[in-house]
């Protein structure tokens, strides 16, 4: 391209720009700047409007996390007591909501269990499962506390209800050791099957229903073999035989 076209081509945008300024000026603003000036004004009052939300949100979220932290704190610590306090004004206090409510309530639910308060354990399980949307790990954790919370209670049929339908809800796995090995056996989300396998179990032993719990402890060892709660099975297997 020689210097001249060149130069001839700037010319031509420098006219279009000039141009375009000069529409604008005399034509477009006149009759359209009103309505341009509303829609802007529109456009960076809803951007401000979302930046404060997204701010107040995240300042919630900050707030929500700090009283959990408070709990956890004392957990760690090996305050049951004051983390069960912690977790107790947090749930009152109105300032959780969804998620961290859940996981207050969850955290309070399984103190209350080991203080023996049974109530207590039973209303706030039942508060995790409501707030506790689609998150499995936790609703689920509920679900097997309100199963252990019906065993102290000796309710042993309705915790063998919450516990066969907490096995079906979350035990994928099948056994086909084939599978498994070729990784094409369905995998748990929820690794507290083998402990329910077990707590059933022992129910249906509660209840004087043998072959029962000789099925279930063989389900148990079948299934989940590689699990912490196969040898208890193992160990119960060989009792029942021996009768």
């Amino acid at each position: 391209m020689s210097a001249k076209t060149s130069n001839s081509n700037s010319n031509a945008m420098l006219n279009k720009t000039e141009s375009l300024f000069e529409y604008l000026k005399e034509d477009f603003f006149p009759k359209h700047g009103t309505k341009v000036i509303i829609i802007l004004f529109l456009v960076v009052t809803a951007v401000f409007a979302i930046i404060r939300q997204m701010g107040a949100a995240a300042e919630k979220e900050t707030a929500m996390a700090e009283e959990l932290g408070k709990g956890l704190d004392y957990m760690y610590m090996g305050k049951g007591d004051s983390a069960l306090m912690a977790f107790e004004n947090a749930i009152q206090g109105g300032n959780l909501n969804g998620l961290p409510l859940a996981k207050a309530a969850l955290l309070a639910g399984n103190l209350y269990l080991q203080n023996e308060n049974l109530d207590s354990a039973e209303i706030l399980y039942k508060l995790t499962i409501s707030n506790a949307s689609k998150v499995e790990i936790i609703s689920s954790a509920a679900e097997h506390g309100l199963a252990v919370v019906a065993m102290e209670r000796q309710n042993y049929s309705e915790a063998i209800s919450l516990l066969n339908e907490f096995v079906n809800k979350y035990g994928k796995r099948t056994g086909d050791l084939a599978k498994r090995y070729t990784k094409n056996e369905p995998v748990d989300k929820i690794p507290t099957v083998p402990d329910a396998l077990w707590k059933l179990t022992l129910c249906y032993l509660e209840t004087g229903d043998q072959e029962k719990a000789k099925q279930t402890a063989q389900k148990l060892l079948k299934i989940y073999g590689d699990s912490q709660k196969a040898a208890d099975a193992s160990k119960l297997l060989a009792t029942l035989t021996e009768k």
